[in-house]
Formats: C-alpha cells, structure tokens, sequence
C-alpha cells in the first residue's frame, strides 16, 4: 500500500515515517479503545511504537497488563498472508493469539514481573497462520519496556522466524554445503577454526564482514584483528575459556567488528562451541554470527529514550509541584486523592498528611454540597467540564470562607470504559472577584455621581468615539439633546460641525498616547436646534484604562465659562477708563495711608489704654465689688428677719450680679493676657497639666457625679498657665452644660494629626501636631451654631438657665491661636459635643 503525503498528515506525528503499519494504526478507530486515541497515549507508549516503526528489524510489542498488540512492517510477513493481520492491532495477546496461551503467555508474564530480559534461539513454536495451525522456528527475545510512572508497562519482542532455516539445517545436516546453505539463509555469519592447524575459515558473508578474501583460511589472529580494541581482551578471554573446555566448550559474546577495507562497524552475537578427541584436545571450534546492529542501536535508543523520559517526567513532576495554579489528581468515585501539588494545599488549607491519600468528601466535608455533581458530571459523561469564578465555601483557619475558582476537572485514565481517575487543575481569583464587584459597585458609584454632577460630564468609548454615557448637565445644558438621540451613536455623527474644530484631534491624541488634554476659556460651536451656538469651556479629557493597560475610551468633563468669558471682554474694554483713574487712585492711597499711620499710633495708645483698664479690672474695680458683696452678705445675716421677701429676692439679685461682674472681670483680665510673651514657652507634658486640673475641679466633678475618661497625652512646648486654663474651661464647659438627670462623662484622649490632613487645615506641613479631644454627653449645639460659641460674650442659653460670662471658650480659642494652634467643635443637639484642640509640638 502506497502512502502518499496527504495521508500522512492526516496522522499524529510519532506516527510519520513509520511505514504502513505507522499509516494503519493512526488511521484506525481507537475512539472507543481502552488505550483511547493515539494523540491521548502515554508519552513512553508513543515512543515505543515510534521506534518500533522506524526499524528494518522484525519487532512486536505487547502494552499494558492486557498485552495490547502492535507491530511493524518488517513483522508483517511473520502472520501470513490471509489471517490475523491486521485484525490483531491493538487487540489483546489472549485474543490475537489464543493458541500460545498456554506455551508464551506465562513467560510474557515472568519477564513482565522481574523485568529480566529472555533469548530464544530457533524456539519451536505453534501458531495459526494462511489458514491452519503451523509450526514455526523463531529466534527471538523479550525485554521490559518502562512507562511514565517508572514502572513495566510493556514488553518489547524483538525477533526473526527462523522456520526455514531450521528445517534446512534439518535435511541438510550431512552435508557442509547444506549447512552453509541454510547459515545463508539465515543471514548469519558461519566459521571453522581448528586448533590443531591453526586455521580460521569462513563462509563468503563472514569473510565480508572480516574484511579478508573469500574462501581463504588464515590464522586465527588475522580474523581477531578486525573485532575493535575496547572488546578484543574480553573476546580473546572467552574463547580461551571455550578452548580449554569451561562450559562444555561453548561459547557467547556480542561485540563490534570492523571492516578495515570498508570501515564499516556491525555489532555481532556470536554462539559457536569447540569439539574435542579423546584426549580432550580441542579439535574444531565453529559457530556463526548474527548482526544485531540494528538491535543493539535499537535497545541503546529505547534505553536513552527511557532515561530522557524519566528526566523529563521528573521536570513535569517539579514543575507540576511548582506551578502557581492548584493540581490534583483523584482516583475512582470515591475521589481518593493521588497527588496535590502545592498551590492545591494552600488553596484547601490543608497539609500533605490531612489530603493525600484522603477521600476529597471526608478531608473537606463542607464542600460536597457544592461540587459534587461536577466530578459526577465527569464521571458519567467521560468529558471534561470547567467553571469560571465558581463560588464554593472552603474551611480555612477554623472558619468557613467565601472563596471564588476558576478550574477545569479533566478524565485523565480509562479502564474498560469507564474514567479511573481525572486530575483537577484550578486557581483561585477570590480576590480578582471581590475586587471585581468593588470596582462594579464603584463604578455604579461613579456613574451615579456623574449623572448628578453639576459640571456636564461624558465617556467616549473607542476610536470611533461612541457616546457611552453623559450626565444630565451636559445633555441638558450643553448639547441639547435627550439621551434617546445620542446613546451609542459616534460623536462626529451627532454633531457634524466638530470636525471642523480641534476637539475631535484632541480626543484621537488620548486614545493614541494615553495623555490628557485640558484647555481653559476654549470656544466651541455646537449645532443645537438648528441654531449655532457658541460656548467657551473649561474642559479635560483623561484616558480610560482596561487591565490590560490599554486605553478603551475617554472620560470628557466641561465646565461652560462662556458667561465669565464674555464678562472679562466686557471688563477689558473698561482698561482705558480705569487707567485714567490710577492716577486719582495712587494719590487718595497715599493720603488714606496717612491716616492709617495716624490710626496706628492711636491703636498703640488703645493698646496701652487697654494694658491699664487690666489692671484696673484686676485691683480697682473689683474692690468695690469685693465690698458690695460683703455688705450684702452682712444685711442678709444680721438684718435679713427685717426685710421682705421683695426686699430679699433684690438683695439676691444684687449679690448674683456682683458675683457675676467679679467673674466677667477675671474672665476679662484673663482674655487680655492671653497673648503672653513667648518666653513663657516650655516643654510641658500635659498629663501633668490635666492633673492639676481634675484636682482643682475636683468638687464639681463629684457633685455633678461626671465621669472623667483621660488617655494618654503628649509633651509639648506650650505657656503653662495657659494650658491648664484651657483644660480647665473645657472641662468645666462640658460639666456646665450637661443634660437635667443625665451624669456628665467626658472623654479627653490625643492622637498625631497625619501629614495629609495639614495641607487640608491650612496648618505647616513640616511641623509635627498633635489633636486633643474633649468629648461629653452634654446637651450639644443648635446646628449653625458651633462657629458663635468662640466670640466674646457670646451666649446660646439664658444667664439664669447656665451660669457664666460667655468669655471661657473665647479664651480657649485666643489662647490656642497664640499657640499657633487651632480650635474646632462637633456637636449634635441633645448627644453631646466635641471640641478638637490642634497643637504643634514645638512652638519655634
């Protein structure tokens, strides 16, 4: 049969080359083949039958424990010409030869079993062939061929029938020329050395081979010259063992001989034995040569190819082991698992001990609810099945987790049929899909704040620039069109008049380069009712990234200036005017600087004016205070039966107010001097200071029955006094205005302002702050309010309702100020407040 290349091609490629057996076996039907198809067979299968094909030598090879039959061309001729070929390819030994059952079949199985190779030389053997069962001579051998797992998966048969060259030496034993007919036959090399004469013949194919003229005798020595020198010590050494009559005379070696005329090298089995006299003299010593070159390249390849396949296996097993993504491989229904590389143990949070070996059901019972029908759905169909982002609760750390697989189970061993075990290949991309729906939910976010935003807003998704989104500020105000009109629709299509103007450039640029564009007071001419109409934008165009990192699509934001822009032109034509007026302008600047420097020096004199009326409210003032009040107390214990109870109620109110007006007083003079000098500033550590302070307030904090809560404070540089009056205001402000029946608690704990936050509060960034809390559960502030409670007198409750001057937290905020340092409150009405002091730590 003629094998043209077309067919070829239509084979696997470890078939090529290989004759029409190679043709046969790729073109056969082993879909429903326990082996399964060629493409599917174990990598040492395939390159068995690969060099089984690729061999001029009769060879048969018997795969797997069911002895599945192969064979090459050279084989061929050994079946007959009308019987088993080419019905036993691929059939089992039992059925393609039921009648050497009972004579090969159990030595198949011991070398299968010890891995010993076997010879036979002119075996009889029985078989069925053209029709009848016949006799048969061959010389053949079994050896062991290794599988992927390291282990006997096949048995290689390398052989020659012999028949006719047993039945000739049969009928022509009588006769030299006979014999050597059937040495011929046989395509053996024959000699005759006698000791006794010291004479070596041959017959005309070993005389070849030797390189030494046809039908001459020479010395033995002249034939040993052509065996090469790595084997003639060894050689020389058995034929002196079988000269001397070791071993009954016989004699065995296989070694290399070369052809000095040619220089051609054939590796020979020689078996030859030397007869003796009476006298136990060696009298001839014959036998023949077989060329076994091609066997012996043969086995030297197989031997290679098995070490490569080992070393090759042993790279797939460290890179199986290796790999980021989870293998395992489970063995029948029950999924007993064979082997888990690493990722699979991270990924199931199991170790080796607690997974290999296990059932999957009994290592990980939470997960049989959810993928069971998977590796039932693998079983019974026989086909792959796969998932993407597949949800499935797995036991991590002694808690259950939501985690997310991508994976595929693949049958990867048949038995008769049915799958035997299949091998689960799967990454986890947990976090790619929660990552996924963030960015989804941002992404709704995002969309929804677009769609609101007042600054008009589109996305334009590739080179054709087609309108994907677009808020209601610019389909409202700047394109004048409803969304119907122009959802994905390209932006040239909606409005024609752009490409005559430098937008649409601008926005290929993006896609292009992944470069934004932005542009200020830009005028555009949009077409809106039929009407041209020009705006001046303020407008920035940013490149929409994939994954990837390749640019989909641009995000347009444009703010319409026209109105500022049309104002500016008008202002500019007023320039002249106001020119006109610099003049009139510098020389009133000049004469109100006049006046401000006279204004200053009345400021210093207020100033000083100020300093006195300090000391005054310090000791003048307050005496006759000090006096009104101990009158007061004096006519309200020795006179008080005398008095009304109108007359009483006045003495009250002239006693609270005294109280009052001495207490606004002290407020005042504090408020004054709260710009100290700033050589007052020390390293103090408030810790100390609110002490000091919870001390002196100690009875007000036991009669209002407050809970005081401090964490730990910072040192800093900062006036003493000052600092325990602002611990002291704040801390009597929140006990002040709690709420009726409801125990003050106050909580004061401190915390490092981070760096990002300093540009935010307009604060120096290259300086260290601190923030100090003082929170309560008091009765809060009316919202809008929270701005007044710093100004000077200022009040939210009546005098009569809180007691106070309404000066306390002006101090706080004067003083924190004059410490470079600002003050803040939060506060919700009827929950609490919180007033934030910021610090830094050094003053310089």
């Amino acid at each position: 049969m003629n094998v043209n290349n077309r067919d070829i091609e239509s084979i696997p490629k470890f078939l090529h080359n290989g004759g029409e057996m190679g043709w046969m076996i790729g073109n056969k039907d082993w879909k429903d083949h326990p082996l399964g198809i060629p493409e599917n067979w174990p990598l040492s299968l395939r390159l068995a039958v690969s060099s089984m094909l690729k061999t001029a030598f009769p060879n048969f090879i018997l795969w797997g424990e069911e002895h599945y039959c192969f064979y090459n061309d050279a084989y061929r001729p050994s079946l007959g010409k009308d019987g088993k070929h080419p019905i036993i390819l691929g059939q089992r030994f039992e059925e393609a030869f039921p009648e050497l059952v009972h004579t090969l079949l159990k030595e198949i199985k011991n070398v299968w079993h010890t891995g010993d190779p076997t010879w036979h030389e002119n075996q009889l053997v029985s078989i069925f062939r053209n029709g009848k069962m016949e006799d048969v001579y061959w010389t053949f051998s079994y050896s062991v061929l290794i599988g992927d797992n390291e282990e006997t998966e096949g048995i290689l048969i390398t052989c020659i029938e012999t028949t006719d060259a047993v039945n000739n030496l049969k009928q022509l034993q009588e006769s030299e020329s006979q014999l050597a007919f059937a040495i011929d036959a046989a395509e053996l090399g024959a000699w005759d050395f006698n000791p006794l004469m010291d004479t070596f013949k041959g017959n005309d194919r070993l005389m070849e081979w030797l390189g030494i003229p046809k039908g001459k005798a020479v010395k033995l020595e002249n034939a040993l010259k052509a065996i090469v020198p790595e084997d003639i010590d060894r050689v020389l050494g058995s034929i002196k063992k079988a000269l001397i009559g070791l071993n009954n005379g016989k004699f065995s070696d296989t070694f290399s001989i070369r052809n000095d005329m040619t220089n051609k090298v054939r590796i020979v089995r020689a078996k030859g034995r030397v007869r003796f006299n009476n006298a136990q003299e060696p009298v001839h010593f014959n036998g023949t040569l077989q060329d076994v070159s091609e066997q012996v390249r043969y086995e030297k390849k197989l031997k290679l190819a098995n070490a490569q396949i080992k070393k090759q296996e042993q790279h797939f097993r460290d890179i199986v082991f290796k790999a980021p993504v989870g293998i395992a491989i489970f063995k029948g229904r029950d999924l007993v698992n064979i082997m888990a590389n690493n990722a699979m143990l991270k990924f199931v949070d199991r170790d080796a001990n607690n997974f290999v070996g296990k059932k999957l059901f009994e290592a990980m019972p939470e997960v049989r609810g959810t993928v069971s029908h998977l590796f039932e759905e693998v079983f019974n169909k026989q086909k792959p099945t796969r998932g993407t982002e597949f949800q499935v609760s797995i036991k991590r750390d002694g808690e259950i987790e939501n985690t997310y697989f991508n994976f595929i189970i693949q049958p990867i061993t048949f038995f008769a049929g049915e799958v035997v075990e299949v091998m689960l290949v799967t990454n986890e991309v947990t976090d790619f899909v929660e990552a996924k729906n963030a960015l989804a939910e941002n992404e709704s976010q995002f969309r929804k704040h677009m769609q609101h935003s007042p600054i008009a807003m589109a996305i334009l998704r590739g080179k054709e620039l087609k309108i994907e989104m677009a808020n209601n500020r610019m389909l409202s105000h700047l394109w004048n069109r409803e969304w119907e009109e122009v959802e994905g629709k390209r932006l040239v299509e909606v409005f024609p008049e752009l490409s005559n103007q430098k937008y649409l450039d601008e926005l290929q640029y993006v896609l292009s380069t992944g470069n934004g564009v932005k542009s200020n007071a830009s005028k555009a001419v949009i077409n809106s009712g039929g009407i041209e109409k020009e705006f001046f934008l303020d407008y920035h165009y940013l490149p929409l990234s994939e994954i990837d990192g390749t640019i989909s699509g641009v995000i347009v934001t444009a703010t319409d200036v026209t109105d500022q822009v049309l104002s500016r032109k008008r202002l500019e034509n007023f320039t002249k005017e106001l020119e006109s007026q610099v003049d009139l302008r510098t020389k009133l600047l000049l004469e109100s600087n006049d006046k401000l420097q006279d204004s200053v020096a009345k400021l210093e004199i207020a100033n000083e004016e100020l300093q006195s009326f300090a000391y005054v409210s310090s000791h003048d003032l307050q005496e006759p205070l000090r006096k009104i009040q101990m009158y007061t107390s004096v006519i309200m214990e020795n006179e008080v039966e005398r008095l009304t109870d109108k007359g009483k109620n006045h003495f009250d109110k002239i006693s609270f107010a005294a109280s009052r007006m001495r207490i606004l007083i002290d407020d005042l003079l504090t408020f004054s001097r709260s710009n100290d000098d700033i050589t007052k500033y020390e390293s103090i550590d408030l810790n100390d200071v609110l002490a000091q302070v919870l001390e002196e307030s100690n009875s007000i904090i036991e009669q209002s029955n407050a809970k005081v809560t401090v964490e730990k404070l910072p040192e800093i540089e900062a006036i003493l006094f000052q600092m325990r009056q602002v611990f002291s205001n704040l801390l009597n402000n929140a006990i002040k205005f709690s709420r009726k029946n409801v125990a003050p608690e106050i909580s004061i704990r401190a915390s490092e302002v981070v760096s990002n936050q300093l540009s935010k509060l307009n604060l120096n960034q290259n300086k260290k702050y601190f923030a100090i809390q003082v929170e309560d559960n008091g009765i809060g502030l009316p919202k809008g309010t929270e701005g007044k409670i710093f100004e000077v007198f200022q009040r939210l409750h009546g005098k009569h309702e809180y007691e106070g001057t309404g000066i306390g937290l002006a101090i706080v905020k004067k003083i924190i100020s004059n410490h470079k340092g600002m003050v803040t409150t939060k506060s919700e009405e009827g929950i609490g407040t919180t007033f934030t002091v910021i610090l830094p730590e050094k003053h310089s």
